[in-house]
């Protein structure tokens, strides 16, 4: 990761989080096999809070708006795969797996965990 591309951690982190909350609260609500609760309503509204006032108080420069759409499209790829193979009568989750993978591994090298190596 070069100096120029600084990308911060925390409205990723968020964004994962408002991803995963925003699709648990759309499950809870229209998804009969699940029981109604208000958790993941609370913490939808928390997480989306809290990544509004982080993108208040920071501008978000570089790459860090690409990754926390990628972090936000993660969390809710995500859930929807791990719905779909806690109850298979809802269909595959195939689909959701692979698109998931594909984004995880585009956000790893945007971010630079999984850097390319350069050649000398």
């Amino acid at each position: 990761m070069s100096g120029s591309k600084q990308i911060r951690r925390k409205p990723i982190l968020l964004a994962l989080l408002v991803g995963l909350c925003g699709n648990a609260t759309l499950a809870t609500l229209s998804v009969s096999q699940l029981a109604f609760t208000i958790f993941p309503i609370i913490a939808l509204v928390l997480a989306a809070h809290m990544l509004y006032q982080e993108y208040l108080s920071v501008p978000m420069e570089g790459d860090t708006p690409l990754c926390t759409l990628l972090a936000f499209l993660i969390g809710v790829f995500g859930y929807s795969a791990f719905l779909r193979t806690q109850f298979p009568e809802m269909g595959t989750n195939y689909l959701s797996v692979m698109i998931s993978l594909v984004l995880v591994i585009w956000l790893a090298l945007k971010m630079g965990v999984a850097a390319r190596p350069v050649a000398e």
